[in-house]
């Protein structure tokens, strides 16, 4: 088991917020969740075994820490709060969208999904990230890429 090795960025908790509030986390079992991408193209298997989450998106499986897919099983399982203030402001944020455009600097992405709210509350959305983030640190999971097949969900 492979602890996280870098920090989560703080746009993957976004993302997550993002996931929770377009309602796209499923159980599929008790301990298989599936997380649809923000462009609805592809589905996430993330797999609960004890303390070990896996997921086959590619920042767990290729950077080592949990990516949004595990964090959003997290807060959908009740395992951290939501520290998400105001969800709303989270719905249908196409971050795949904003992410490739921005070359993946996730940074630019977040002040892009975010451009058009007042700079406090863009702060406080930051601040509930960096919670998250302590929350994740807490539990003391171990976190791992799983090699499942990415459900293709459009032709």
């Amino acid at each position: 088991m492979e602890k996280a090795k870098k920090e989560i960025p703080v746009s993957k908790v976004l993302e997550a917020f993002t996931a929770i509030a377009d309602q796209r986390v499923a159980k599929d079992d008790d301990q298989t969740f599936l997380v649809t991408s923000s462009d609805r193209s592809k589905e996430y298997t993330v797999k609960v075994d004890g303390v070990c989450y896996s997921s086959n998106d590619n920042a767990t499986y290729w950077q080592h820490y949990a990516g949004y897919p595990i964090i959003a099983v997290l807060i959908f399982t009740g395992k951290i709060p939501l520290e998400c203030p105001d969800l709303k402001v989270f719905r249908n944020i196409p971050w795949k969208a904003l992410n490739t455009a921005n070359h993946n600097r996730y940074d630019l992405s977040t002040k892009d999904a975010f451009a058009k709210l007042d700079p406090a509350k863009v702060d406080g959305i930051i601040s509930s990230a960096k919670r998250t983030i302590t929350d994740i640190g807490n539990l003391g999971i171990a976190v791992k890429g799983n090699r499942e097949k990415i459900i293709t969900t459009q032709d």
